[in-house]
C-alpha cells in the first residue's frame, strides 16, 4: 500500500513538474504558479524561485504583493531604476 501511495505522489510531482516548465504560456495566475513552484520545491527540498522564470522573479520583485520568504522562497532580483 505504500509503495502505491509513493507512486501516486511521484506521478502528481512529476506532472507538476510539466506544467512548471510549460509556464511561459501564461495560463496562470502569477499567484497560481507561486503555490505551485511552493509546492513543488518543499517536496524536493529547494527554494520556490528555482521553478520560476526570471520574468516571473522580476514581475513578482516589481508588480505583485506576494507574500515572500527569502528563506524558503528564495531570493528576488534586485530591481534598479532607470
Amino acid at each position: 500500500m505504500a509503495a502505491t501511495r509513493e507512486a501516486q505522489l511521484e506521478a502528481v510531482l512529476q506532472a507538476a513538474l510539466y506544467l512548471l516548465g510549460a509556464r511561459q504560456d501564461q495560463m496562470l495566475t502569477i499567484e497560481e504558479w507561486t503555490d505551485l513552484a511552493r509546492a513543488v520545491a518543499a517536496c524536493q527540498e529547494r527554494k520556490t524561485a528555482d521553478y520560476l522564470t526570471e520574468h516571473d522573479l522580476e514581475d513578482i520583485a516589481e508588480r505583485y504583493a506576494l507574500e515572500w520568504d527569502t528563506a524558503t522562497d528564495g531570493s528576488l532580483p534586485t530591481l534598479e531604476d532607470d
